[in-house]
């Protein structure tokens, strides 16, 4: 049997999950096609609230880059703009094991995430974020980015200051290509709320029927949230974003549902 996906994520970040549930449905003796949309592109930000070279010559207790975007524009952005600065010795952190990779490369230094889950919650909820009062963090974010990190952190007593090094820009999708989705598509993937949020905006009326008949593999229960109660017939929820967390969630939805 052929499963076609289709996996709300940039292409280049698309790679792994696409091979590994390609290798799953294998596995199950069945075929798994992916069909790759991003509803957002990402470009870089000269945040006009800081000075790039200030904060590379501060000192910090601890920092945080929410994403691999971040990482990789806050690289950019010191080797275009400050090139003679080092990166700040701090202790670094990453909601997962992809961001953490990406960020250990641009700082060369020790990454921490969360083990099992890997999403805010679980970030904040590690030994070393607990006691931080009076400590100066940095985050390194998009552009509006999601709060929950500095507010805790402030509730905790830290001095936080954001970076933001991206923006996001709503890639708009055509009715043909959304026709193609509601004749094709069986399953949807998403790890992103920004994504959800823009896929879902996007969909005219009539394409509610088909979103309805679609299975969902969602990397947090937050996600789970967003989607309209008629849509949440089968869902399943990953570990976390990662793509073996992923895959992962979809083989196992595939032999509960017996699809």
């Amino acid at each position: 049997m052929m499963h076609k996906l289709l996996l709300l994520r940039p292409d280049d970040q698309a790679g792994s999950l696409v091979s590994m549930l390609q290798q799953r449905a294998a596995l199950m003796g069945m075929q798994a096609e992916c069909l790759v949309h991003s509803m957002v592109n990402i470009c870089g930000y000269d945040d006009p609230n800081h000075s790039l070279r200030n904060i590379l010559s501060q000192t910090w207790h601890g920092g945080l880059m929410v994403s691999v975007n971040a990482a990789n524009y806050f690289a950019q952005q010191a080797q275009a703009w400050a090139p003679e600065c080092k990166m700040p010795v701090a202790r670094w952190f990453a909601v997962g094991p992809t961001s953490a990779k990406a960020i250990a490369q641009v700082v060369q230094r020790p990454v921490t995430c969360p083990w099992r889950k890997h999403n805010s919650d679980a970030l904040l909820q590690l030994p070393e974020l607990q006691d931080v009062a009076h400590q100066q963090w940095l985050l390194v974010r998009g552009r509006g980015g999601r709060e929950l990190a500095a507010d805790t952190l402030r509730a905790r007593g830290a001095h936080v200051t954001y970076l933001e090094v991206y923006q996001r820009v709503p890639n708009k999708v055509s009715a043909a290509t959304i026709e193609q989705w509601q004749e094709q598509v069986h399953g949807i993937v998403v790890s992103s709320a920004e994504q959800l949020g823009y896929f879902l905006a996007a969909l005219p009326q009539h394409a509610l029927h088909w979103l309805a008949q679609c299975y969902w593999v969602l990397a947090s229960e937050r996600l789970a949230q967003l989607i309209p109660v008629a849509m949440r017939q089968r869902v399943v929820i990953a570990d976390s974003a990662t793509p073996f967390a992923l895959a992962d969630a979809w083989q196992t939805l595939i032999k509960k549902e017996d699809l």
